[in-house]
């Protein structure tokens, strides 16, 4: 009884995949990539975007559509030319020496310079590591007497 079950599922999910698969792979093909998935960008119009400079951590790293998440917004590399101009998203260590994507890592501190396209993604030019942004320290300076004074007045105003 179990084993005639089994092969009932077995060759259910057997058609099931021979019905779905053709049509993944045809999905999946290089020329059929759709572009709000593609990690590299061929081509890019600067008309429509915004430039884009942010300094924070790395949030996500999807390696194998080669993209960043950085301030809730997805990175992606730049190899296109735009008018006579070629444009080249480049990797940059901590002393400003070329490196690989792979080189970077989830936590770490980046500079993102690039465009800003409509859909949301980010076309990087740069992306750089940087040491943590140091924050301003605040200091507090202890409220003033002539200030006590004042607000004790209101309170006092109110109570009567």
């Amino acid at each position: 009884m179990i084993f005639k079950n089994m092969f009932k599922w077995l060759a259910f999910v057997t058609v099931l995949s021979a019905a779905w698969l053709p049509a993944d792979a045809a999905a999946a093909a290089p020329g059929n990539e759709h572009p709000a998935r593609a990690g590299r960008l061929t081509a890019l119009d600067p008309e429509e975007c915004e430039p884009f400079l942010v300094q924070t951590r790395i949030m996500e790293i999807t390696r194998e559509r080669g993209t960043l998440v950085v301030a809730e917004r997805e990175i992606r590399e730049i190899e296109a030319t735009i008018g006579d101009k070629q444009f080249k998203t480049e990797f940059l260590g901590l002393d400003g020496t070329p490196e690989t994507a792979a080189g970077f890592r989830v936590g770490q501190y980046v500079m993102v310079e690039g465009f800003l396209h409509p859909d949301g993604y980010v076309a990087a030019l740069v992306v750089q590591k940087i040491e943590k942004p140091v924050e301003p320290k605040r200091t507090y300076a202890p409220v003033e007497k002539s200030r006590k004074s004042l607000r004790r007045g209101v309170d006092a105003v109110r109570s009567k």
